[in-house]
């Protein structure tokens, strides 16, 4: 471990007790920065409004000096009108005979607040990040989007402070999945896309995690010359810690981790089901869908007469769906049917890889995950596609090169964020 010589301020909505894939990947680059000689000092929300609590990452947090800046959340409408504790991934995009309570908050939330749902934490977090640049010798400033207020924030405080600033994309700004679904007034549209362009100019350095993402973001505002890809990854440690060993299943099972939203429909995989236990005359396949799934998808599993074959489990602690990933025979990716999904990687997929379980990826077959998929011999699958082997499929168990793994750990990944902030720091 080098000796730490420079400290960063590291703007996240998502940090423990948050779960979801968008608390990983900061927590994991503040875990391994301090081997590569920098110290995080962390700026988050108080009281956040997340999708998914995981208690289990706390512990890993533990040693990373975090401050807790107050906000005033709109999502507290639609908790009141949906009755529900925690707004899930899919309740951001539209349903079908949704109560007209639910249409109206997500109206709101896509209409009168610009960029994100989070802009209320923005007064909170700039009053208590100006106070830490006083009290603390920071050297670069380093945000992380969605929510993209995180980026205004950190503009407000590199534009005071004159400290240098990396911007990191997680996922788009105004080409968001569920604007597609549910189209915003042109006037809001307009006013966002101009916030998500003066980020793209503002940042000194900007890191996105797809080949196709950055090509959507390059389209908004130039940053070829100073943006760079940092793929999602995961960590060893992670997987050294599952008291884990590989059995054969007595059914094939396959899994999906995280949420499906609207436009995540698997139908091929469903009919592919139908099928096998067809031509089997057996019930020997269990579908295993972790996470919030959205309502029309549970729709057309009693539709396709499937349920008695689907366990549905809310979300589990990360370590838990781990274990999840290591047990099944195969792994489903599921990329949405919607414009510009070539940018999309989930964050779980570079988790599926280092599971050693076969891995599915059913929709668009030239994206930059079904590339990823690819070269570890995992199988893509246009949902186009009239016919989808299960049998096939999971009987192939294709060897992983640790050398073609290796570049997805969350340990390198962080090694290459230290040098581009050192870059941005002394250009």
């Amino acid at each position: 471990m080098l000796p730490i010589v420079k400290k960063v301020l590291v703007i996240s909505y998502y940090w423990p007790p948050s779960g979801g894939p968008g608390v990983q990947r900061v927590l994991k680059f503040c875990k391994y920065l301090p081997e590569f000689g920098w110290e995080p000092i962390v700026l988050t929300v108080k009281n956040g409004e997340f999708p998914s609590l995981d208690e289990s990452l706390i512990i890993e947090a533990k040693s990373i000096r975090v401050h807790y800046a107050g906000a005033i959340s709109p999502y507290e409408l639609f908790k009141v009108f949906s009755k529900s504790k925690r707004i899930q991934t899919h309740q951001l995009s539209a349903q079908t005979n949704e109560p007209i309570f639910n249409r109206f908050a997500r109206w709101v939330r896509y209409n009168m607040v610009v960029p994100d749902g989070r802009i209320g934490w923005y007064p909170g977090a700039v009053r208590l990040g100006l106070n830490i640049l006083e009290s603390e010798d920071i050297d670069l400033i380093f945000s992380s989007g969605p929510p993209h207020t995180s980026h205004l924030i950190a503009r407000k405080l590199s534009k005071n402070s004159g400290l240098k600033w990396t911007a990191d994309f997680r996922d788009p700004w105004t080409d968001r999945f569920y604007y597609v679904e549910s189209p915003r007034n042109r006037l809001i549209r307009w006013f966002d896309k101009i916030l998500e362009k003066k980020v793209l100019s503002k940042a000194d350095q900007i890191t996105v995690v797809s080949p196709g993402f950055f090509n959507q973001l390059d389209s908004r505002a130039p940053i070829k010359d100073k943006s760079k890809i940092l793929f999602n990854g995961f960590d060893e440690e992670d997987f050294k810690e599952i008291p884990f060993s590989k059995k054969g299943n007595e059914n094939i099972v396959i899994s999906h981790i995280g949420s499906l939203s609207r436009s995540q429909n698997p139908i091929l995989l469903f009919k592919a089901i139908l099928s096998y236990c067809g031509e089997f005359s057996k019930n020997g396949i269990r579908l295993r869908l972790i996470g919030s799934v959205h309502p029309e998808i549970k729709d057309t599993i009693n539709k396709f007469k499937l349920d008695h074959l689907v366990e549905f489990i809310e979300y589990l602690p990360h370590a838990d769906a781990i274990k999840h990933m290591m047990e099944s025979d195969a792994l489903l990716i599921v990329i949405p049917e919607l414009p510009g999904n070539n940018g999309i990687i989930p964050g779980k997929l570079y988790e599926y890889l280092r599971s050693g379980s076969q891995i599915i990826l059913i929709g668009n077959d030239n994206c930059d995950a079904a590339d990823i998929v690819r070269s570890v011999g995992g199988f893509c699958i246009n949902q186009n596609r009239p016919y989808l082997d299960i049998a096939k499929i999971t009987s192939i168990k294709t060897p992983r090169e640790k050398s073609k793994l290796d570049q997805y750990s969350r340990r390198y990944q962080t090694e290459i964020l230290s040098e581009i902030f050192s870059n941005c720091v002394n250009a």
